[in-house]
């Protein structure tokens, strides 16, 4: 029977490892606020990144600790399919290389700027709020996502808040000085050690049990199919994937990682393929988690931890299969991957509140310095936010399919108002209290109240959970849906010179200005100008020729992840 020593102790090279890390990357950040000259280089990086550059970005902004720890645990319990925890975004990667080019030509620093352009100032600020709030819980997720971690490569002996504030102090340092060009320039770094943090833990487990066919002979055949009987079904996938086609839009850093290209191509390949390394890395967590449930299954002794919560088992992984040196180097990887995003979320949050809130509300006339002193400080409240809520939470995959459910409450809007004219502001309004109070009540908040009465109703909290995703989206996204097109048909449309602006701004491409500048049409910021020669010369081909090849290379990589599946078996 396979034996694997329990024990708990970060080498003297591994302590220096991760104090270099640190320093190099704090160093790396900070010396980028040279480059920050405006309230658009701050939170938009001047929209002069190339492909590397937002593929780069679009990797750490989309890769969390997060999620390995979520994906990991799930493939302990279920096998193959906890993939779909973040494969739901392969089934909707290739419409990144439709969306992008919207996001480019609107021109705008936030989301919330779409509110206002298409429906009111009203909505504008609910999103902002929203959007804000949205960050509050991400942000939580992920320090949540490097607490267990923390927990389980120590044994519980390292402080969870101890990690997550000397983690919060050097991406808050450089992001709070060089916004987005420092959080881009260090992504270019750290999404390497991400790939790195991916994929070093299978080679040493594989040797550990024996190779693939070792896994095969640990395991029963059920937990190498790509659907559970329970959890993660055919439904779960297919709810996952509306939720996100929905949702992925009206995400608050969906701004910055599809516009901030030079051009429009920049933004199709950097969000699209930055976004496809991050599929080839979850195998890389998939296969972690089998092998920890093999580890387990052979000495059931050593898995203490993992049988608590199978949310340790990638920290577990960490603790027993590295040598010195190597732990070092992956929990550098660990903390690149949260500093990315973190940094990313917290550069747009602070957009949020002072362009869409501070501007909007308080003070119409404030400077760009104004605005840009009042983000940096505002990103630091979001940030201290996301910090208490992290310890309410309760797992991470509660968190995850807590985010998706937020952010399709105004995906809908997004959709609806991109691609139906007729979609108007009473329709909006109802369709989002509609689907909130049925979202709430049904699901998360419900379940929250519910717990605290003594003879709740049973409807209430009925549906809260990550195994119950498809029943709470088919109760509350049709009517909602429904709600937002009767409302709108019933009552007045839009100012067509309002649709007017709004659809010629976002058709008009990168590169020809001029014509919005002739038309009248506001442009809140621009950045670099440059269209790409493709896009001008073959702009069909471009659009759903690279559609297709995505989605051709999307099959391609959940056909590897089969394959790699039924090695030894």
């Amino acid at each position: 029977m396979l034996s694997i020593a329990v024990t708990y102790r970060i080498a003297t090279v591994d302590i220096a490892v991760i104090v270099l890390y640190l320093a190099a990357i704090a160093f790396l950040g900070i010396y980028q606020a040279v480059k920050v000259r405006s309230a658009g280089d701050y939170f938009a990086g001047g929209r002069r990144f190339n492909k590397f550059f937002m593929m780069m970005h679009a990797l750490g902004t989309g890769t969390h600790a997060d999620d390995p720890v979520n994906v990991t645990g799930a493939s302990f319990q279920h096998g193959l399919s906890g993939v779909w925890y973040t494969y739901v975004y392969l089934l909707v990667t290739p419409f990144f290389w439709i969306m992008a080019p919207f996001f480019r030509r609107s021109r705008f620093l936030t989301t919330a700027d779409f509110f206002r352009a298409r429906y009111s100032h009203g909505l504008a600020v609910l999103y902002a709020c929203m959007g804000v709030m949205t960050f509050v819980v991400t942000i939580a997720a992920m320090l949540k996502g490097t607490a267990t971690i923390a927990e389980a490569v120590s044994g519980g002996r390292v402080s969870q808040m101890g990690a997550i504030l000397v983690m919060t102090l050097v991406f808050v340092a450089y992001g709070f000085a060089g916004g987005l060009i420092a959080t881009v320039v260090t992504e270019s770094v750290q999404g390497l050690l991400i790939v790195v943090m991916s994929l070093l833990l299978v080679p040493f487990g594989l040797h550990q049990i024996g190779g693939f066919s070792g896994l095969h002979h640990a395991l029963p055949e059920h937990m190498f199919r790509l659907t559970a009987l329970e959890e993660l079904t055919p439904a779960w996938i297919a709810a996952g994937f509306v939720m996100n086609l929905l949702g992925i839009v009206a995400q608050p850093s969906a701004m910055e990682v599809f516009a901030t290209g030079k051009s429009e191509f920049e933004g199709r390949v950097g969000y699209t393929y930055g976004n496809m390394i991050k599929r080839f890395c979850a195998m890389g967590w998939v296969f972690t988690g089998l092998i920890v449930a093999a580890i387990v299954a052979q000495d059931p002794a050593v898995g203490g931890l993992v049988q608590q919560h199978r949310e340790n088992a990638f920290g577990w992984a960490i603790a027993r299969l590295l040598p010195e040196g190597f732990t070092g180097l992956m929990i550098a990887a660990v903390l690149a991957a949260q500093m990315s995003s973190l940094s990313a979320f917290m550069v747009a949050a602070s957009a949020l509140a002072s362009h869409n809130l501070y501007r909007t509300l308080l003070r119409p006339h404030a400077s760009d310095r104004q605005v840009l002193l009042v983000g940096r400080f505002a990103g630091l409240v979001v940030v201290a936010a996301g910090v208490l809520v992290a310890s309410s939470l309760g797992s991470v995959a509660q968190a995850v399919t807590l985010f998706w459910g937020v952010t399709t409450l105004t995906g809908v809007l997004i959709w609806g108002g991109t691609v139906w004219k007729r979609a108007n502001v009473p329709g909006a309004w109802a369709a989002f209290v509609v689907m909130l109070v049925l979202w709430a009540t049904l699901g998360p908040a419900g379940k929250l109240v519910a717990s605290h009465m003594a003879d709740a109703p049973l409807w209430l909290g009925q549906f809260a959970g990550p195994k119950n995703l498809p029943a709470l989206a088919l109760r509350y996204l049709p009517v909602g849906i429904a709600v937002f097109v009767i409302v709108s048909v019933l009552t007045r449309p839009e100012p067509a010179s309002k649709l007017d602006r709004f659809y010629l701004l976002i058709t008009t491409p990168v590169g020809q200005e001029g014509r919005l500048t002739e038309a009248g049409v506001p442009v809140i910021y621009a950045g670099e100008t440059q269209a790409h020669p493709w896009e001008t010369k073959h702009p069909k081909l471009v659009h759903w020729g690279g559609f297709i090849v995505t989605a051709l290379v999307c099959l391609a990589v959940l056909g590897i992840l089969v394959g790699l599946g039924q090695i030894g078996k």
